[in-house]
């Protein structure tokens, strides 16, 4: 359905539509969508402060909605973007399996959302033609970098509470009260984490629509109640779009969780500290503990 001036005028501005227009042209031999793709992943390959300079931009021209911009600004947007991706919600589901079969429980599991967590229809993205990644899901920051924006200091927080963190493992450490094998990397780097995500998302995928089930007796007649067991991926993502950590859990639950989950406040959170963390965050990870030391000793030895 064609979006009215009025609502194209209220959609956000963010730091990747300043660059996109900036780098676009009008004379192009691509098509709108394909020029749009290769300037987001010119603006992804950006160094984060390189980036983080873009969304400055729209606070310093004072363009938070595309109604601040000119017309022929707005022209661009409208034309590279769909009105979805730029008018996204709270909460991102997203769907990259479009197995047969797989629609129904779609629609159970995305009923179950709306009924439990006041997921409304901008939430959610289901598009066999644009989002069928499979696994490679962290292909949607290519459509929508916006997902991954983040606060002017966020590497200096990471930063500061990564040391803090490592400071305090090396004390206890010292001490002699435990040993690393006594904490989770969860339970110790938490805040860490925390710093280093910048949101979160919800994943449909075949794990969780495909077919090949144990509990398919149990869903035969198709409600949305039947498939309350399914389980979404959802992740929680730094500025890179690296998983700093994920979990599975039904959709019931999940939808029930989503505000504690979407929030900041969740320090201590069962919903977070049991989540799993991500490969590169794990210990050998290189965004993990022993990496990170590996690299300073590295910049050690390497000093004159």
């Amino acid at each position: 359905m064609a979006q009215s001036a009025q609502d194209l005028s209220r959609l956000p501005v963010n730091g990747c539509d300043l660059f996109l227009l900036e780098k676009w042209d009008a004379d192009s031999a691509l098509s709108p969508d394909e020029q749009m793709r290769q300037i987001f992943a010119r603006f992804l390959e950006l160094p984060l402060p390189e980036r983080q300079v873009y969304t400055q931009r729209v606070a310093a021209r004072g363009v938070f909605s595309a109604g601040s911009l000119s017309p022929a600004e707005q022209d661009i947007l409208a034309l590279a973007r769909p009105y979805n991706e730029r008018n996204r919600g709270e909460v991102c589901l997203l769907r990259t399996y479009y197995g047969a079969g797989s629609d129904a429980v779609f629609d159970a599991v995305v009923q179950t959302c709306r009924a439990f967590g006041g997921v409304g229809p901008e939430c959610v993205f289901s598009d066999a033609a644009r989002y069928n990644y499979g696994e490679d899901w962290r292909r949607v920051f290519g459509l929508m970098p916006q997902l991954l924006e983040c606060h002017d200091d966020y590497e200096a927080e990471c930063a500061a509470e990564f040391a803090r963190a490592q400071e305090s493992d090396e004390e206890d450490e010292e001490l002699g009260g435990w040993s690393r094998d006594d904490f989770t990397l969860a339970e110790l780097f938490n805040h860490y984490h925390l710093a280093s995500k910048v949101g979160v998302i919800y994943i449909l995928d075949e794990e969780t629509l495909g077919d090949d089930r144990e509990d398919d007796d149990d869903e035969k007649d198709g409600s949305a109640g039947s498939y309350s067991q399914r389980e979404l991926l959802v992740v929680w993502y730094d500025a890179q779009g690296k998983t700093v950590r994920w979990r599975r859990r039904d959709a019931v639950s999940i939808s029930q969780e989503m505000a504690v989950i979407n929030t900041a406040a969740i320090d201590d959170h069962p919903v977070r500290t049991e989540a799993e963390i991500g490969e590169d965050y794990d210990w050998d990870g290189p965004l993990g503990l022993s990496s990170m030391e590996e690299d300073e000793e590295s910049a050690s030895d390497a000093d004159p």
